[in-house]
């Protein structure tokens, strides 16, 4: 997800996580595809010292982000064969390592499954460099089979750095 350019970051922007249907029809592919991604956010710099600079806009400051998944994954099969598929997690980062969520999970034809991945918290903290937050994707046995929806919500990732006053 781009950086996110704002007066204040949400304290909790719901989302909708599916496969957009403009770019393969809503259906999961056989490659990974990412349905979720933990953003940054530029906001008004506060001029707090500790603060990371937004180095495009000096006179903004960068803030950690995360999507907190709250619902299972539900995965419907539109065929009458039944079909695999798979969810993982990418860590933040270029190295972005894979964290696998689920095995192949076989989803019966016409019905829907539900991968329990509710309490996923995908994070964006390294605020130093431009790489990828955290990352949700699935994959399918076979292209135009599965269909995902869920939901999450998007907002600052919680700061629970010591009070620099305090010590």
């Amino acid at each position: 997800m781009p950086r996110i350019v704002t007066d204040q970051p949400s304290s909790g922007k719901s989302l909708l996580l599916f496969i957009p249907t403009a770019t393969n029809s809503g259906f999961v592919n056989t490659t990974w595809t990412t349905i979720a991604e933990a953003p940054d956010f530029s906001i008004p710099s506060s001029g707090d010292d500790g603060t990371v600079p937004d180095p495009s806009d000096s006179d903004r400051e960068l803030r950690p982000g995360e999507v907190s998944i709250d619902t299972p994954l539900a995965v419907t099969n539109t065929t009458a064969t039944t079909r695999w598929v798979e969810a993982q997690m990418l860590l933040q980062g270029s190295s972005g390592q894979a964290i696998p969520l689920s095995a192949r999970v076989p989803v019966p034809g016409g019905e829907t499954v539900y991968l329990p991945i509710q309490g996923l918290v995908l994070l964006k903290t390294d605020l130093t460099n431009t790489q990828p937050g955290g990352r949700l994707q699935v994959q399918a046995e076979v292209n135009n089979a599965l269909q995902v929806i869920g939901a999450a919500a998007e907002r600052q990732a919680d700061d629970h750095a010591p009070d620099s006053e305090a010590i």
